[in-house]
């Protein structure tokens, strides 16, 4: 639907593992050599004391399912974080397919990311966190 309204998306993260999500939510909330420990061993590059902030709220995400994936909207081959025009007209696509899109979010908006809505229903007990 983005590529029939002439807009170029890039996915950068989908299907994530239980030790990459892990890894992912101690950042804001550990030590930077805590996080760079977890995140060195899953294969994430390291971060600097700058970068540790919070970027997700769950242990059990979506993206632990393969049910989430995050885009950045491309222009002449460049990705484009600060577009918000832009990151709105990919996310009202992504809404009229049916998909939840992180933008819409109050309390910790994710305009990169993109969601099955109610994703839960899809994932059995025993396959949770």
């Amino acid at each position: 639907m983005c590529k029939k309204q002439e807009i170029n998306v890039s996915v950068y993260y989908a299907y994530r593992t239980k030790e990459e999500q892990y890894a992912l939510y101690l950042q804001g909330r550990a030590s930077l050599e805590e996080v760079n420990k977890a995140r060195a061993q899953v294969g994430l590059p390291l971060i600097k004391e700058s970068e540790n902030r919070i970027v997700t709220t769950l242990l059990d995400s979506a993206h632990n399912h393969g049910l989430a994936a995050d885009f950045v909207p491309v222009v002449n081959g460049k990705a484009i974080w600060d577009d918000y025009e832009l990151w709105n007209k990919c996310g009202e696509i992504a809404l009229s397919l049916g998909l939840e899109w992180g933008g819409t979010w109050k309390d910790f908006p994710d305009y990169s990311h993109l969601q099955m809505e109610d994703w839960r229903k899809y994932v059995k007990q025993s396959e949770r966190f």
